[in-house]
């Protein structure tokens, strides 16, 4: 999951959710070269956040994942479940494409190094990124 152009043009208020859907980035799930989904002014944020949360239940506890945004109408916009020999990532938005494969600790890392990068990113917005939850 990378993404770029981090902004918060749009943000108007000052609550949780103001924050959650106004800080946005073009987005992308990359799987080496092939890019799995992109989409311009994506919730990174509340991305962040609800990645966060679903990780730290570990593997033996986490079901699969499916983004509900405040974004989307339709959950799913980022997808992860369970596949054998591990876990892959799509989206209902491009659902003949997925990653390949990878195990939970790759998963981790991989979901880890995005969150960091968002609350780092955030804070250079100027923006305490204590909403995403713990770093």
């Amino acid at each position: 999951m990378i993404y770029s152009e981090l902004n918060a043009d749009d943000l108007r208020g000052c609550t949780i959710a103001d924050y959650l859907i106004s800080i946005e980035a073009s987005f992308q799930v990359v799987d080496r070269s092939a890019v799995i989904y992109a989409e311009d002014c994506f919730p990174v944020a509340e991305l962040a956040r609800e990645l966060g949360r679903w990780i730290a239940s570990g593997e033996g506890a986490a079901g699969d994942f499916s983004f509900e945004s405040l974004s989307f109408e339709d959950p799913g916009a980022v997808q992860i479940s369970r596949a054998e020999p591990g876990w892959q990532v799509g989206s209902i938005f491009e659902p003949t494409t997925t990653s390949a494969p990878q195990s939970w600790a790759e998963l981790e890392d991989r979901v880890g190094d995005f969150i960091s990068n968002v609350r780092r990113d955030v804070l250079g917005l100027g923006i305490d990124p204590h909403f995403i939850g713990p770093g």
